[in-house]
């Protein structure tokens, strides 16, 4: 059987994957953020090609215009000479920049989120053993990422196949088109193939961060043993608990037994809730709460109260209203005086008592 033989069969728990996820060990795949990056990259440089070559034209005008190309540059005229033109083509490649930096940034936090961790830098030896890394390459993990390798480069070539023949006239036609609109040319057919190739590596990505993800969950999943270890450590022995609570039981049952003989009567709810009430007029300045208890507590109150022969009473809105506001050890709270009055001077009554 399953459990027997030790398989892990378990799904992680929060513990495992936490502790996991601290170590750097997370499911990604460098592959889709690759292609959003690359078709991200793409857009931005589409959005922002024409202001930085106009830049970069604006700067060569400068640069190669001018009296100083005859009669050179003199020292004092560096600075003011070449360097706006290099400070306006760096303002204009400022937004390709930080766009491609944004998107390389995002393409890790959509699979992984914020994570800060050292310990994937710490060395580890274990991956210097050749046999593991033979097991890493001709592997399933290696299969798998030489097979969408393949792909990447058979889906891509099929795109450029297909983009060049839709395209051949153009292509012919390249040579009759002045200069400057032959580059303008290319440049949007070298945009479209890599839209259409990053659209398609993205698609790639996905199914390969799928991949990586149910592969992480398998390799952290666990054994019964081991979810019941971890339980143990984190909440507790199960029979180390069971035993803490039996003692509990039989110390707050001793206490009981200690206390409740010392009440003059007892309020119920009538079954859920019990109130001990103690009141000495020679040494107590108000009624005093000796045992208190709900449920089982209260049921074990009402036993004790019986084989000493304590009245029970039933009043439920002020068994509830001690039960919610006093403590045990304490004198009741002033705003129920009246009413415990009343029940011990019935009390006092039935058994011959004088009321002080």
């Amino acid at each position: 059987m399953a459990d027997d033989m030790g398989e892990r069969t378990e799904d992680a728990t929060p513990k495992k994957l936490r502790e996991a996820r601290e170590e750097g060990n997370i499911a990604r795949s460098q592959d889709a953020a690759s292609a959003i990056l690359l078709l991200g990259a793409v857009l931005v440089l589409s959005a922002t090609i024409k202001p930085f070559l106009g830049s970069l034209a604006s700067m060569l005008e400068k640069s190669l215009v001018g009296d100083h190309l005859a009669s050179g540059i003199r020292p004092e005229e560096v600075v003011e000479t070449l360097v706006p033109p290099f400070i306006e083509a760096f303002l204009a490649g400022v937004p390709l920049i930080l766009g491609a930096t944004l998107i390389g940034v995002l393409a890790h936090l959509w699979q992984v989120g914020f994570m800060v961790s050292n310990k994937v830098l710490e060395p580890k030896f274990e991956r210097l053993n050749p046999v593991s890394g033979f097991g890493r390459i001709f592997g399933m993990q290696g299969v798998i990422k030489t097979a969408m390798d393949i792909l990447k480069v058979v889906v891509v070539g099929w795109i450029a196949w297909s983009l060049a023949t839709g395209i051949l006239p153009q292509i012919v036609a390249l040579p009759e088109v002045g200069l400057l609109r032959g580059f303008e040319e290319i440049g949007s057919m070298g945009l479209t193939l890599a839209m259409q190739a990053g659209a398609a590596l993205i698609v790639l990505g996905i199914v390969d961060y799928a991949v990586q993800r149910f592969k992480h969950q398998r390799d952290l999943r666990m054994t019964k043993q081991q979810v019941k270890e971890e339980f143990k450590e984190s909440d507790g022995d199960p029979e180390v608990k069971q035993r803490r609570m039996k003692i509990a039981r039989q110390l707050a049952t001793q206490r009981l037994q200690t206390a409740v003989p010392k009440a003059d009567v007892i309020v119920t709810n009538p079954e859920h809730i019990s109130v001990a009430i103690q009141y000495d007029a020679a040494t107590m300045a108000a009624p005093k709460i000796v045992a208190m208890g709900a449920d089982e507590i209260a049921f074990r109150i009402r036993q004790i109260a019986m084989k000493h022969d304590i009245p029970i009473v039933e009043r439920k809105p002020l068994a509830r209203a001690l039960y919610a506001k006093a403590k045990v050890g304490q004198e009741i709270p002033a705003d129920h005086f009246k009413a415990v009055a009343e029940i011990l001077a019935y009390v006092y009554r039935l058994k011959g008592k004088a009321v002080a």
